[in-house]
């Protein structure tokens, strides 16, 4: 067997457990949207994915973790690959001048592929908002989910993921995830997502547009 087959076989074998990490995750996250968290059992969430109570636990030590999951394993690679490959090209040491546009496409990629129904999403926020140790360690969660962005935008823009302008642009498409999604969600809501998180993206241009940059008061090091 070459390097190359056993490369590929590994790589199968990843896609594999990655398919079958995600649809623990899904089944959990729609049983929990539908039943609340306490509303059935490890059992019955192995049954749903087809899995038994051995693999289950091979992969997440508690039910709460499943339905949490993990943001670095819900990116799906190829949008990853595309976010990073757009900003090829521009000049080194700066933000290229697509994040924005390209941001705009991957959030909205990542949504279209969205399992749950918007229903669902709904009651699995309300789900996790009444169980306070969901609550808390979503919120943990949210801070991993902030670093794996933080990673794929170090590698498209060629910064380090600590960068003022990495963690800026990090805090910026938080804010306008945050603002977009609940108007998504929001019962009665016509509007595509796209629409919606573009519209939020145009109006925190207009207010940057607006001013100019700052100049630092704080002392000069003499040194």
């Amino acid at each position: 067997m070459t390097d190359s087959a056993l490369t590929e076989g590994g790589g199968l074998r990843e896609r594999k457990r990655t398919a079958t990490k995600l649809a623990i995750i899904t089944a959990a996250r729609i049983l929990t949207a539908e039943r609340g968290f306490s509303g059935y059992t490890v059992e019955e969430l192995c049954e749903e994915v087809g899995i038994s109570r051995r693999t289950f636990f091979n992969y997440f030590p508690a039910k709460e973790d499943a339905v949490l999951g993990s943001p670095a394993d819900e990116i799906p690679a190829d949008l990853a690959e595309e976010f990073i490959s757009s900003g090829a090209g521009s000049d080194p040491g700066s933000l290229s001048p697509s994040l924005l546009s390209d941001f705009v496409d991957f959030a909205t990629a990542m949504m279209d592929r969205m399992v749950m129904s918007r229903d669902q999403m709904v009651q699995l926020k309300l789900a996790v908002a009444a169980e306070p140790r969901l609550l808390e360690r979503a919120l943990h969660g949210s801070r991993e989910a902030e670093d794996t962005f933080a990673g794929l935008l170090s590698a498209r823009e060629g910064l380090p993921p600590k960068d003022p302008r990495v963690q800026a642009a990090l805090a910026l498409f938080t804010a306008l995830a945050q603002q977009a999604g609940p108007a998504f969600f929001e019962p009665g809501n016509t509007r595509p997502y796209r629409s919606i998180l573009t519209e939020a993206v145009n109006a925190m241009h207009e207010v940057f547009a607006s001013t100019s940059p700052l100049t630092d008061p704080s002392p000069k090091d003499p040194s």
